[in-house]
């Protein structure tokens, strides 16, 4: 059974709806043209294929997706967390090798300075060296020269065997000479043996102070080595973790956003569910009440007329959804507003209209002006609420006044 906006019952449905039993919101006398786009448009509403702003399942699918998304956040916030207790395990790791840095850096400067003095050491022992050499070298020179003397002594002392010798004093003056010739070939002869002592000990002593070069040197490069291996390693370590953190970290205000708006949009539902707002919803307009919702004269009343001022302001009663604006014969220019929930609101005798079918109002929306209403013989509205099927009384969800 099909009812009307006021008092009257349709018997019949056209053949084109096969739907059954959804509220027409249409009066008999309207034309079947227009009966059907009413009843196509009430049919959709009716098996819920009309979007709808609050409705329960949008509900339950934002805080389906809420509790998802929460548990997404508590695990890349555990993630995030091992992350972070990595990064920092690195770090620790990173100033630990910063001190062994330290002190391979300390004892690389204490190589150096080992080094330089090797090096000063070296050079020392090579100026040395040559400076011996260069002795050596005199020495031998000298005895190159003494050598034809020391032949001559030799001559000498045999002939001196053999003859007798005139007087003491030339006797004695040729021992002198004798002696001395002998005395200095040997002089130079330790002197020499001395020198080539010294030459060997200090090239024993550079040769020594040069592999101890070598082997400082290879040490020295073999820290630098290892030391640049090990901080590069642990820097592309830190890096790859503080990379993933910093990802993580976006993910996770990402989702942190998502949750907000997911908040926000749960409110925004809840706070446009229009059975929540029962006995608190703004009147459709400021005018006189001049037919009241129940028993009247010999007929029950399924909503209110209002008498008003040309042109006044008619204002949506909660959010919601235009499912209907148009013309209907015998109730002017009509507006149904879907609020969801199986919730509709009706606004008929408008002189004009603010919305579209298809717009999204607010609460206090002006949706258009009064028309002329024929109960007030005048400028007036009449107004329904209904939930699915049955008219409801308006009274008991507007505010109080």
């Amino acid at each position: 059974m099909f009812y009307d906006f006021g008092q009257r019952e349709l018997t019949s449905c056209p053949a084109e709806c096969s739907v059954q039993s959804v509220n027409t919101f249409l009066p008999s006398l309207i034309r079947c043209q227009t009966r059907r786009i009413c009843l196509w448009l009430l049919c959709m509403i009716g098996l819920g294929l009309w979007p709808a702003p609050g409705s329960a399942q949008d509900l339950e699918s934002l805080q389906s997706k809420l509790w998802s998304e929460q548990k997404a956040k508590e695990k890349k916030e555990t993630h995030l967390a091992t992350l972070t207790d990595k990064e920092r395990s690195l770090h620790e790791d990173l100033s630990s090798l910063e001190q062994k840095i330290n002190k391979l850096e300390g004892k690389e400067k204490k190589l150096q300075a080992e080094q330089k003095s090797l090096a000063s050491e070296q050079e020392k022992l090579q100026s040395q060296i040559s400076e011996l050499r260069s002795q050596e070298q005199k020495i031998r020179s000298e005895m190159q020269k003494l050598l034809p003397r020391l032949w001559e002594v030799a001559i000498r002392s045999d002939h001196l065997k053999s003859r007798v010798l005139e007087s003491w004093p030339e006797a004695d003056r040729h021992k002198v000479w004798l002696s001395t010739i002998t005395e200095t070939a040997r002089g130079k002869a330790q002197s020499l043996q001395k020198v080539k002592g010294e030459l060997k000990e200090k090239m024993q002593s550079l040769q020594t102070t040069q592999s101890s070069l070598e082997a400082k040197s290879k040490e020295l490069a073999g820290m630098h080595k290892e030391l640049a291996s090990n901080k590069l390693q642990f820097l592309n370590k830190l890096h790859a973790v503080r990379q993933r953190r910093q990802a993580a970290e976006q993910e996770l205000s990402a989702l942190k956003r998502s949750i907000d708006q997911l908040k926000s949009q749960i409110q925004t539902t809840n706070k446009h569910d229009f059975s929540v707002h029962k006995g608190d919803l703004p009147w459709p307009t400021n005018g006189k009440l001049i037919i009241d919702y129940g028993a009247g004269k010999g007929k029950f009343n399924k909503g209110m007329g209002f008498a008003l001022n040309q042109g006044a302001d008619i204002k949506a009663v909660s959010w919601g959804q235009v499912a209907y604006n148009d013309k209907l014969r015998g109730f002017g220019q009509v507006v149904i507003i879907y609020h969801g929930m199986q919730y509709y609101s009706l606004y008929a005798f408008l002189s004009q209209t603010r919305v579209r079918t298809g717009h999204e109002v607010e609460m206090g929306e002006v949706i258009g002006q009064a028309g002329y209403y024929p109960e007030s013989k005048g400028p007036g509205l009449y107004f329904e609420l209904r939930q699915k099927q049955t008219p409801i009384d308006p009274r008991s969800w507007l505010a109080k006044r």
